[in-house]
């Protein structure tokens, strides 16, 4: 065989690159030894084609030890068949990719897998220049009808810069397929039953692109089923309260011994410098919950941030939270594997506004979304403050079933335990439609069905109502001011016209923002933001400002700064991009990707997208604020279970705001702030244990929050409620009565309507005990 030409090798057998060996995690161990039908560097070709490759579409040429592919235009493609010397299609297929120029980011170049008739049909993995889009990567079929159908797409977590070298992998076996950049996975699918056999290729569209080390070896072992993939929703304990705590097993034991849907592991380096978890392999224990629970790392030691890699990449393991109490290993680790989700854990034992605002500041500059608080720190009030600013808490404790109840009354997201089984059972006993947790409402423009949107009476209406958050919009004058308003222009709300870009700050100041809505509000202004943000500073409200145009976060971030409202503003645009600059000025200043997008058709697919769109918001540091049509239950409960809060946009009937929030939603955007301002938010109970003797009573009275921010206090119609019945006493309205000995939980509970339907809030639970 002559030297430069494509080598067939269908009797030696040699090893793969490093890596696929360990591919499938433990128990699915791939054999290393795999026969190589094609490996092609192009040194020595001197400009000619490797020998049988062959040009089926536009420009193709050997230079300078490459195969260069070149496409001026998406409408005139450049393809290359590459024929296999064994047409079975389950395959290993790598080559390096390299972008020297395209034509916009939308354009790709692909690997073209199991092509039919040397044309098509075929599949292909392709890659974008602007792969961090969300279909940045593509799972793409070009079916008998020469059209295109995508079955999966997803992002990758950093944009292919031009005349560098990215490997490309593709295993395909049978069905099954895994879809690698620079080893990390990022498409695994099993919709590739359509076509089973074929020869390879390489396609560029719209781009100029080099292929280089061109490998492709047979694959004998299979992939593990699809739904050991990594895209799946824990199960959960059963429980009647809306939008409950995840419970998150303390070790593997405390998890495997009541089925937690996370696990925290403590991962340490031995004296051999393997690491483990509680004397296990860090590997085996990633295999061991592997689909069944979330694993959270702790780390406490520094210079093991590339091992942490090294054993999550082994695994497969995409899904992983990673904390601790040192902010830059959190902030190391996560800059290494952007999909990792991070937490901080808090260890001082004070925790005034001062420490919570420190707090909040260091989580988000830290590339993490959740705060690991012990019980004992925790109440209602801190936890409704953090989740204002975008922190999701997971509270440390739930010994026993008492402190369970505790835990859940705080409004917390996560409940991490040595004892689930504590947990569960508290968890059970809730009475149906009960809320815990107080939604973070954010009023839309401000109160748009009461007032003119974004005006000062508006906002001043918002917070009287007792929004949590006051949503806004900023634009930027033709002299350089910025101030509020929605539009791009005047005309809709104000008596001018003309665009705020082509305004100056005098002549828009000088219209009339309130008089088209009603005499009412004749005079209005258009706020400057500095009025609005000096309007709330130091008042107990959070500002979700609204960035409408590209290019104004610097100016934005300085006049929070100048204000000092750094910990009182949260940002959010529909240009990530946007977003991603505003996180590099300012991190401790949260920011969100508004979004729409429609809802998939199977919980298969509901659930894969939910991971999808996760992983996106956690590599680019954004809360995923997405339109309420776009969310579904899966995907509140994903969000849920892995500590993102998120804020949605813009309930303006009670139907699907009243659906939604039963879903378990979180942060609902709304023009009728006046629709939960009378709603209460938390129940009292006076008494925490009654001591009685058989057949004698006791009656308990309740007080209750009845509005948001004045903290009134009014006595309210309640009952008693008890979850068994074990028939130590009996209920007759707000009185016990002891009937024989032993124990009962009791709760005081009271029953509101809300968007057209009845909830309950109820208090701690009354330890009855009769003798």
């Amino acid at each position: 065989m002559k030297k430069g030409t494509m080598k067939w090798v269908t009797l030696g057998v040699v090893a793969l690159v490093a890596g696929i060996g360990y591919l499938f995690g433990a128990g699915n161990l791939a054999s290393a030894d795999q026969t190589v039908l094609v490996e092609e560097d192009f040194e020595q070709l001197d400009g000619v084609m490797p020998e049988g490759w062959s040009v089926i579409q536009g420009q193709t040429s050997v230079e300078d030890g490459a195969l260069k592919v070149t496409s001026p235009s998406s409408a005139s493609p450049a393809r290359v068949l590459v024929p296999l010397p064994d047409k079975n299609g389950n395959i290993v297929f790598e080559a390096d990719m390299t972008f020297v120029s395209a034509v916009e980011d939308t354009r790709w170049a692909s690997m073209m897998f199991r092509v039919q008739s040397a044309n098509y049909p075929y599949y292909q993995f392709a890659i974008r220049r602007g792969t961090t889009a969300l279909n940045g990567a593509e799972f793409a079929e070009r079916n008998a009808q020469n059209k295109w159908v995508v079955p999966e797409a997803t992002f990758f977590t950093e944009k292919f810069e031009y005349n560098k070298p990215y490997r490309i992998k593709i295993i395909a076996s049978n069905n099954r397929l895994q879809q690698f950049i620079n080893n990390k996975l990022v498409i695994n699918t099993d919709q590739a039953s359509g076509l089973l056999n074929g020869d390879i290729g390489f396609q560029a569209n719209g781009s100029t692109v080099l292929f280089d080390n061109v490998k492709v070896s047979s694959f004998e072992q299979g992939l593990p089923p699809v739904e050991n993939a990594g895209a799946f929703l824990p199960q959960e304990p059963e429980t009647n309260i809306i939008n409950a705590p995840t419970l998150i097993g303390q070790s593997l034991s405390a998890a495997e011994s009541s089925n937690t849907a996370s696990v925290l592991l403590k991962v340490e380096q031995d004296s051999a410098g393997e690491l483990v978890t509680n004397g296990v392999p860090l590997n085996e224990a990633l295999a061991n919950v592997q689909n069944k629970r979330i694993p959270i790392l702790q780390i406490e030691t520094e210079s093991i941030e590339d091992a942490i890699i090294e054993s999550l990449d082994a695994a497969q393991t995409t899904d992983v939270h990673i904390v601790s109490s040192h902010p830059e290993i959190v902030k190391a680790i996560t800059n290494l594997m952007p999909t990792a989700r991070g937490g901080i854990i808090y260890t001082k034992n004070s925790f005034n506004k001062h420490d919570i605002n420190e707090l909040i500041r260091t989580v988000h500059a830290s590339n993490a979304k959740v705060a690991l608080i012990p019980e004992k720190l925790l109440d209602a009030e801190n936890v409704h403050y953090l989740h204002t600013r975008m922190v999701a808490v997971w509270g440390i404790g739930a010994e026993d079933e008492d402190h369970a109840h505790v835990l859940i009354h705080t409004g917390a997201d996560g409940i991490i335990t040595n004892n689930p089984a504590a947990s569960i059972e508290a968890l059970g006993k809730y009475p149906e439609n009960t809320i815990v947790k107080r939604p973070i409402v954010a009023a839309h423009r401000g109160v748009p069905s009461l007032a003119p949107e974004n005006t000062m009476a508006g906002y001043r209406l918002a917070y009287e109502l007792g929004a949590d958050q006051i949503e806004t919009d900023l634009q930027l004058t033709k002299d350089g001011h910025l101030i509020i308003m929605h539009d791009l222009t005047v005309n809709r709300t104000t008596n001018g016209t003309g665009a705020v870009k082509d305004l100056t700050f005098d002549e828009i100041r000088q219209l009339d923002a309130g008089i088209k809505y009603s005499e009412e509000f004749a005079g209005e202004q258009v706020p400057t933001f500095k009025e609005f943000l000096q309007e709330f500073k130091g008042k107990d409200v959070i500002l979700l400002v609204e960035l409408k145009g590209v290019g104004i976060e610097e100016q934005v971030i300085r006049e929070i700064e100048e204000e000092g409202m750094v910990d009182q503003v949260v940002l959010q645009s529909f240009d990530l991009g946007s977003m991603i600059d505003s996180f590099e000025l300012k991190p401790e200043i949260p920011v969100g990707y508004l979004y729409s997008a429609a809802v998939p058709t199977t919980t298969e697919a509901k659930i894969k997208n939910a991971q999808k769109m996760m992983d996106y918001g956690t590599s680019n540091q954004v809360t995923l604020n997405a339109s309420y049509g776009s969310t579904y239950e899966e995907f509140i409960t994903y969000m849920r279970q892995r500590g993102m809060l998120t804020m949605h946009w813009t309930f303006r009937a009670e139907e699907p705001f009243r659906d939604k929030l039963a879903q378990g939603l979180v942060g609902p955007i709304t023009d009728y702030m006046q629709w939960l301002t009378d709603s209460p938010i938390r129940l009292e109970t006076p008494i925490k244990k009654i001591n009685l003797k058989p057949g004698k009573t006791s009656t308990v009275q309740a007080k209750a929050f009845v509005n948001y921010r004045t903290a009134k206090k009014e006595n309210i119609a309640s009952e008693l409620f008890v979850a068994d019945d074990n028939g130590v006493v009996k209920l007759t309205g707000n009185t016990i009565e002891a009937v024989s000995p032993g124990t009962a939980q009791v709760f005081v509970k009271h029953t509101f309507t809300m968007l057209g339907t009845e909830w309950n809030i109820v208090g701690e639970p009354i330890e009855v005990i009769v003798k």
